[in-house]
């Protein structure tokens, strides 16, 4: 055990466990991980990936930013001069904070899971003498991204990262627009662990939301947001009702505060156009392989390019046929018809006629649950996740 290498991870998300967490409890629950790594982990004190590594029994270490910072989100908005000005005098002191642990643990590399955290390791691990390594969970584009936040990345990225590990080829890409050197920029697609995604006959949406047995359940799975597409998901559900075709669609998942406004005005469409029946709320699920189990299609409706689509592989997993937007990292997931069908960004006419397709031919539907599942077992395990890390930290 004396030969392990002692990693610390930095994650200062406080609120909720977003992708990028559940990807990292994932990775430090897997033996392999645990067996060959010395994991320690810099987290927000209390926080929920404070308690989820507690459980775990990781070590951990009090880090975050004060509110000036945690508070400030940089996708997809611009920011005044002294929130700007108060930002960057949150990070310098954070990274102060970070650089004790960090003399403490005495790690062989820091491996940051957020934007925020990439800029406050960097700086740590130069001064340290350490790789700082940054998992990029984020398309760094114009389509997330203000000119200004790129390009402030993009210099702190060639000077402090050793190497960034985008979540997608696509999001290599635009790292590479930016002007990172290619050499330090390695694609490592999100996995999941098999066992926690099959079939799952637990989970009871239909009894508590009144839904007959035989009405198709059509569900989008995510954080509402603009551009995850709810709003487009209840025109489909629109068309669907006009055609006075059989099923339900629900939208599952929660909105964050500043994205509230953007849910009332989903609730008042629906309102509006008379789908109360057709288009049903479901709050977040912990439980997301038996929510997926019980959806007969997922709609996967960004207007965006996906960074990766972590969803997409966890519906795939527990053989739920899926439906997603041509963009971003998604065709890396869904390489052929056989696996899943893909559709132009909001393009009403092309998921209509794929949804109709799926849910009246019974061969393609068998054919695409094979299939779908099959890709995840070769290409989207954790194991091979764990693998890549291995020899990515093996070239520092």
């Amino acid at each position: 055990m004396a030969n392990r290498s002692r990693i610390l991870f930095v994650d200062h998300v406080s609120k909720v466990l977003g992708g990028a967490e559940v990807n990292l409890l994932e990775l430090l629950a897997l033996p392999a991980a645990r067996e060959r790594w010395d994991i320690q982990v810099a987290c927000a004190p209390d926080s929920p990936l404070d308690l989820a590594l507690g459980r775990l029994g990781h070590v951990r270490h009090p880090h975050g930013f004060g509110s000036a910072l945690n508070e400030l989100r940089v996708v997809g908005r611009g920011f005044n001069l002294l929130a700007k000005l108060r930002g960057w005098q949150e990070l310098r002191k954070a990274t102060e904070r970070l650089a004790k642990v960090v003399a403490e643990v005495r790690p062989s590399v820091l491996l940051s899971c957020t934007n925020k955290d990439h800029f406050a390791a960097g700086r740590v691990a130069q001064s340290a003498g350490i790789p700082s390594v940054w998992w990029v969970n984020d398309i760094l584009s114009a389509d997330f991204f203000s000119w200004p936040v790129r390009k402030v990345f993009a210099r702190q990225a060639r000077r402090f990262a050793t190497r960034l590990v985008p979540v997608s080829g696509f999001g290599r890409e635009a790292l590479l627009r930016e002007g990172i050197p290619g050499d330090r920029v390695k694609t490592i697609h999100n996995g999941i662990p098999l066992d926690r995604y099959r079939q799952s006959a637990g989970g009871n949406l239909r009894t508590e939301l009144g839904i007959p047995a035989r009405t198709p359940l059509i569900g989008l799975v995510g954080r509402i947001t603009p551009w995850k597409g709810q709003d487009f998901f209840v025109r489909i559900a629109a068309e669907w009702a006009k055609a006075d075709l059989p099923g339900c669609f629900l939208i599952i998942g929660r909105a964050f505060n500043e994205d509230a406004p953007f849910e009332a005005a989903v609730r008042e469409t629906i309102r509006q156009e008379g789908l109360a029946d057709r288009v049903r709320f479901v709050p977040f699920q912990s439980d997301i392989a038996a929510t997926l189990s019980q959806l007969d299609v997922l709609l996967h409706c960004s207007t965006k390019p996906e960074p990766f689509g972590r969803v997409i592989i966890e519906a795939m997993a527990v053989g739920t046929p899926v439906i997603a937007a041509r963009a971003g990292g998604v065709p890396e997931i869904i390489r052929s018809d056989a696996e899943g069908a893909l559709a132009s960004p909001g393009n009403l006419s092309e998921y209509r006629a794929l949804l109709a397709a799926l849910l009246t031919d019974s061969g393609l539907r068998d054919r695409r649950i094979d299939s779908g599942r099959r890709a995840v077992e070769q290409r989207f395990t954790l194991d091979r996740v764990f693998a890549d890390f291995e020899t990515l930290l093996a070239g520092l």
